[in-house]
């Protein structure tokens, strides 16, 4: 019996950080969430009310089978993993025990369906029928929550961790969808004047709501305090995201309420640019997030100490005990003001339309922060 070689009442244990393949299908995962919600809600607009855009139909297709196909990593990962603790057993019989004994296990296989019966529906009348486009929009909500019940928020927390990773994952989805379809994939006039009459207000609803469900997921998984897990890879990766977050919303400000630097919109290859280069900061987010979900969070129930991060003990060299306070100092607040003075400096660069300038203030408003913030505490 499977009970008897592993517990899967158990955590599996994580990856290091040289398993590149592994953060590169998550991304590629909520890569498919996104296109396909943004493609479900752009196909509700109206023609008038929407920029016109031109996306391969293979790409859609693509996203709607990559939500199981991608998962299939981390199912491939764990089962990889587990034979070191059953030897005698194939890794086929292996997987098969994943697949049916643990709950990402199950939600893979509905996903599977799921996406299979999704890629049917888009494949067989391309969504002209307005009975096939809720029916799409049904199974991708299914596949959202199916992927909420499985993640490890909703280990930590049955009720809490479902409701916050699905609408983590659902917002994100929908306003990242439409913004890299519109950015990447716009064929025609703009409408861009109506677009963000729905658009804009549609974007903050998800930014709070995203926000809202981080604060909640991070309550539930970060046990021993922000600050305390800022020693491990998952905590910095953590603080490196919020701190990516902080340009990300600016500039998503400066494309929803300053474009009458760009005559309304009708400045075309200037907002194209700006629109890619905002879908490509949260691309990073995503990447981060990825790198997060294959590394061990902070639980004050673990029987072992957490492990320091290489780029804490390169910080901190004499410091092993991560039970970490802050404390203020020359270099942390000197990093702090070359941030703040760097995301000064993006409305500048925005307004001048110097993108090489915008990314080096947006990297600077980031590292050094970062830097400051780790190297402040004690």
């Amino acid at each position: 019996m499977f009970h008897d070689k592993i517990d899967p009442s158990k955590p599996i244990p994580y990856f290091g950080v040289d398993n590149l393949y592994i953060y590169v299908f998550e991304t590629l995962l909520y890569l498919s969430f996104a296109l396909i919600a943004g493609y479900l809600v752009l196909e509700f607009i109206p023609k008038e009310l929407k920029p016109e855009i031109q996306v391969p139909f293979r790409l859609i297709q693509l996203a709607a089978i990559g939500i199981p196909l991608f998962s299939l990593a981390s199912i491939v990962r764990t089962s990889i993993i587990l034979m070191d603790f059953a030897p005698q057993m194939s890794f086929l019989e292996v997987l098969l025990i994943v697949l049916n004994d643990y709950s990402f296990g199950q939600a893979w296989i509905l996903n599977f369906i799921f996406g299979s019966a999704l890629f049917m529906v888009i494949s067989f009348n391309g969504l002209k029928h307005k009975s096939s486009k809720w029916i799409s929009l049904g199974i991708w909500i299914l596949m959202v929550l199916i992927h909420g019940w499985a993640s490890h928020p909703a280990t930590l927390s049955k009720n809490w961790g479902l409701i916050t990773q699905t609408t983590h994952v659902g917002a994100v989805s929908v306003w990242l969808g439409i913004l890299i379809l519109v950015a990447w994939f716009r064929k025609g006039n703009w409408n861009w004047i109506v677009f963000t009459r729905w658009y804009t207000p549609m974007s903050i609803v998800c930014m709070l709501l995203i926000v809202t469900a981080g604060i909640v997921m991070m309550s539930i998984i970060i046990e021993v305090g922000y600050i305390n897990s800022w020693g491990i890879n998952y905590g910095e990766a953590l603080l490196l995201k919020h701190l990516l977050f902080i340009p990300l919303i600016l500039l998503a400000f400066m494309n929803g309420f300053l474009t009458k630097v760009y005559a309304n919109g009708q400045n075309e290859r200037g907002l194209t640019s700006w629109l890619k280069l905002e879908s490509l900061i949260a691309l990073f987010i995503l990447m981060t997030t990825a790198f997060m979900g294959v590394q061990e969070p902070p639980h004050e129930t673990e029987s072992e100490e957490p492990v320091p991060s290489s780029l804490f003990k390169l910080l901190h060299t004499n410091l092993n005990d991560l039970s970490l306070q802050w404390v203020w100092n020359m270099l942390g607040v000197g990093c702090f003001i070359m941030g703040f003075l760097s995301l000064v400096l993006l409305f500048a660069a925005y307004r001048k339309n110097k993108m090489g300038l915008f990314i080096i203030f947006s990297l600077i408003a980031v590292l050094f922060p970062f830097l400051g913030l780790l190297q402040s505490v004690k």
